[in-house]
């Protein structure tokens, strides 16, 4: 079983860190493929010149050209470039974003879960780290999992989708702390789930998504870190992902009670709490005026509210503009 790392590039201060992390893998990746989205093309200048070409030449990694379409989109550039490598791809891959870190054992305790068991996607533990890459705090895991004896646990969708979607809570983390089997490659193109679009919590809803056709591993140790800096969306709550967060968790209550993992009791209690938040905090903000404005029907569960909400969210999404890719060169097999 092997594994292909995927970086949706754009920072390239944090280069020589990320493929350090990668050289002292104790079991290092198949392949990297770095699609690079910076303005001048940072990363293929440096990768493809001395004496960095040479140093990660037992790497085996191939940077491209990025799409320079919107973050996202670098991930969906990357994803097709995965499934359509000459001779197939490898049975498993890695989104790692360019700031975050996996620790020495990374690849090795994934792989190893992957084998205990046929699952969709295998999530670890995480610190958040400073700029420096000192760790200085956890996510808050529910205590029943992040106090259990084993090591690796197997989650089904029914309590995934309680912990996460039911309380709008991410104990589970980002792509980079994650692996899929080839087969999500797919689903991950396309970030909705019972036809609702959840882009804002993209990594949230792909490990949900996981879980809908297949069991989630859990491995209950912090195997890297997530990097904060003041460049992150998160570093600004006004900001647009972080908006796109807020509505994304009023997404993917309303896609799992579509899809029977929520129960109406647990949906309408999530939207009592969540939709005047979101209207104290958002409801001041030009962009979000049709959106707040519905918020106070929605957490009443009044008639109509839902759809009026849908329909505002499908534009704002960028769903009802969503575009298929444009073709890309199938890569020669390493």
């Amino acid at each position: 079983m092997q594994i292909t790392t995927l970086v949706p590039a754009y920072k390239p201060k944090y280069l020589i860190e990320l493929l350090t992390a990668l050289r002292h893998q104790t079991v290092k990746p198949a392949r990297v493929i770095i699609s690079d989205d910076s303005p001048d093309q940072t990363f293929v200048a440096m990768l493809n010149a001395e004496p960095l070409k040479s140093l990660v030449a037992d790497l085996q990694v191939l940077v491209v050209a990025g799409p320079r379409n919107g973050a996202y989109n670098n991930f969906r550039h990357l994803l097709r470039l995965y499934r359509e490598q000459a001779g197939g791809p490898s049975e498993l891959f890695h989104l790692l974003l360019d700031d975050d870190i996996p620790y020495p054992s990374f690849y090795e305790r994934h792989l190893d879960a992957h084998r205990q068991a046929a699952l969709n996607c295998v999530v670890s533990r995480r610190w958040t780290a400073l700029e420096s890459g000192q760790p200085m705090r956890d996510l808050p895991v529910p205590p029943a999992i992040a106090q259990h004896p084993q090591r690796m646990l197997v989650l089904g969708c029914d309590l995934l989708f309680a912990q996460t979607a039911a309380v709008s809570s991410n104990w589970l983390g980002e792509f980079s702390n994650a692996t899929f089997s080839a087969e999500m490659a797919v689903q991950l193109d396309d970030p909705s789930m019972g036809g609702i679009c959840f882009t804002g919590l993209e990594d949230l809803g792909a490990f949900l998504k996981a879980s809908l056709s297949g069991s989630l591993g859990y491995i209950n140790e912090h195997l890297g870190y997530f990097r904060t800096s003041a460049e992150q969306h998160s570093a600004n709550a006004m900001g647009r992902p972080m908006k796109l967060a807020h509505l994304a968790y009023i997404a993917l209550t309303l896609g799992g009670r579509r899809l029977g993992k929520l129960t109406a009791t647990q949906a309408a209690t999530n939207l009592a709490g969540l939709c005047p938040l979101i209207k104290l905090r958002y409801g001041h903000e030009q962009d979000m005026a049709e959106l707040t404005s519905v918020m106070p029907g929605l957490a009443a569960a009044e008639e109509g509210a839902e759809e009026a909400f849908l329909a505002l969210w499908h534009v704002y999404s960028g769903a009802s503009s969503r575009q298929e890719l444009a073709t890309t060169p199938v890569l020669a097999a390493a």
